[in-house]
């Protein structure tokens, strides 16, 4: 049974309820700095309870890791005028920690997925948050825009140049970048289209290959196209996407 919003609720965690969900993350390790734990609970009744009208239990549905933001990192800098480059690394990172805390992780139980929930665990880190910004990279950002949806304001930098003319090239043909997430999908729109198209956007995919890997000639000319679109994918796909958040109602000293 799906969740209604009555019986979902968001409180304070602990490590616990991060490590009982880490392993359906994409990233391996541990958050770095880690501040806070918000977890996100569906109170449903027992097989017990759905006959005699109580006897909930709590099942853990997602997690939230806020942190200390790292010092260094460039679409900061772009999205915050530089308010913190060129300082030294004391004074940086005392501003840095008194005024940004990070969305480090954001993790679903696989079936809570496809429901929103992401939206509202980072909306509510959102409003509770004690500093003036809340940031957040997000590798797979492009495919899943759930931080844009919390309103939080996307910042990424220009692609490299072999990266742009492949994506140009995807874009002659009506194809979003987002086509490469799917195996299955690309191939159904390469076996559909003429000999002379598919020939040139290979072409493309392995002229991008020259340039992003640093392969001997003869490797690159046998690397199979399949792993030339896997390639791709998590290059294309997994390009880290900034995104801040700036609540004017906390003060910047």
């Amino acid at each position: 049974m799906l969740p209604t919003d009555e019986m979902l609720r968001i409180e304070p965690g602990d490590w616990r309820d991060y490590r009982a969900l880490a392993e359906h993350h994409y990233k391996s390790g541990t958050p770095y700095a880690p501040t806070a734990v918000y977890a996100m609970r569906h109170d449903r009744l027992t097989a017990v309870g759905r006959y005699v009208g109580h006897d909930c239990e709590s099942v853990l549905v997602g997690v939230l890791v806020m942190a200390r933001p790292q010092l260094c990192c460039a679409l900061r800098d772009a999205a915050t005028g530089g308010r913190y480059h060129g300082l030294k690394l004391g004074e940086a990172a005392t501003l840095l920690n008194r005024e940004i805390r990070a969305i480090t992780r954001v993790i679903l139980d696989p079936r809570y997925r496809g429901l929103g929930l992401a939206v509202r665990l980072v909306k509510h880190a959102i409003e509770h948050a004690q500093t003036p910004y809340v940031e957040s990279l997000a590798a797979m950002g492009r495919v899943n825009p759930f931080f844009e949806r919390a309103g939080m304001r996307r910042y990424e930098g220009p692609p490299r140049p072999s990266d742009a003319r492949l994506l140009d090239a995807l874009a002659e043909l009506n194809w979003p970048r987002t086509l490469l997430a799917s195996r299955a999908l690309l191939g159904e729109r390469l076996d559909g289209l003429s000999a002379a198209q598919r020939a040139w956007i290979e072409s493309e995919f392995r002229r991008w290959h020259r340039s992003a890997t640093f392969m001997d000639r003869s490797r690159q000319r046998d690397a199979r196209l399949d792993e030339i679109l896997d390639l791709a994918r998590t290059r294309l796909l997994a390009r880290c996407v900034y995104y801040l958040h700036h609540n004017p109602q906390r003060r910047i000293t």
